[in-house]
């Protein structure tokens, strides 16, 4: 009785439901999570680091790997 029902559109719709949608997709993978992500084994993933096919970062004493750059790895294997 004090308000009114203001309509929604069906634009606000879509914006409310998308901050949902919303995920955090961590930039730096372990060593771990790397090999899991192109399909190998942890130590075949750090034999290619030595010999320089891979790029990766060091965070202190931890080896880390750049996400997007594993996924571009994947596809790239996936079209050959």
């Amino acid at each position: 009785m004090y308000g009114t029902k203001i309509p929604t559109s069906g634009k606000l719709k879509n914006q409310e439901s998308s901050i949902f949608e919303n995920k955090i997709v961590p930039m730096w993978a372990s060593t771990k999570i790397a090999a899991a992500i192109l399909g190998i084994t942890p130590n075949a993933l750090r034999i290619r680091k030595c010999r320089g096919e891979i790029e990766c970062r060091y965070f202190g004493k931890q080896l880390r790997f750049d996400v997007n750059y594993l996924q571009s790895l994947f596809r790239e294997k996936r079209k050959i």
